[in-house]
């Protein structure tokens, strides 16, 4: 009686332990009928990621740029949100590039190229340390406004992080002399 009562609660524990460990997973559950009677959507790693930064170039500040600079800038904040390292690094003007690439850990340079920060006004100095800008820690950009100043295009916006906090950005477009590329800040 003792080894029938037994086997009836491993039973039941091990379908609990079973149905639990489903549900984590994002499997739905359903009763006989076939409706669900628990249904968890979000598995462990959907509840850590953020939701998408909209990066504000449907605003009708943006209306009157050119339609190559938009797709420029649509590409630069899919980058970001996807923490695509490589494209970030490789918008750099060549000049730019070879001259400040190596000086600088990656961090440092990316915070400069897209001048986050204090790097983003016109009086950077009075900072102690280096800004960086960690793509692992980028959840988005968005566009905040822009001017046209001869043949560059500045491009103001926030880089948003998973802690919740933002930077400001200048983004300095080389646009009329050929492919777009961005002019970082020069120490």
């Amino acid at each position: 009686m003792y080894l029938f009562l037994a086997g009836i609660l491993t039973s039941c524990l091990g379908l609990i332990v079973a149905c639990t460990s489903l549900s984590q997973k994002g499997i739905s559950i359903t009763q006989g009928n076939g409706k669900p009677t628990a249904q968890f959507t979000q598995s462990k790693q959907q509840e850590t990621k953020h939701k998408k930064i909209d990066p504000g170039l449907s605003d009708p500040a943006f209306k009157k740029l050119n339609t190559e600079v938009l797709a420029y800038l649509n590409t630069l904040a899919e980058a970001f949100s996807s923490k695509n390292k490589s494209l970030l690094l490789a918008q750099a003007e060549p000049y730019y590039q070879k001259t400040y690439e190596n000086l600088y850990p990656v961090n440092e340079y990316l915070a400069m190229l897209y001048r986050i920060g204090p790097y983003s006004t016109e009086t950077p100095f009075g900072f102690t340390k280096r800004p960086a800008l960690n793509i692992n820690e980028i959840t988005g950009i968005t566009y905040t406004g822009w001017d046209e100043l001869g043949p560059v295009l500045e491009v103001r916006g926030k880089i948003f992080f998973q802690n919740g906090k933002a930077e400001p950005c200048r983004i300095i477009l080389l646009w009329r002399l050929g492919e777009i590329k961005i002019k970082g800040f020069e120490p």
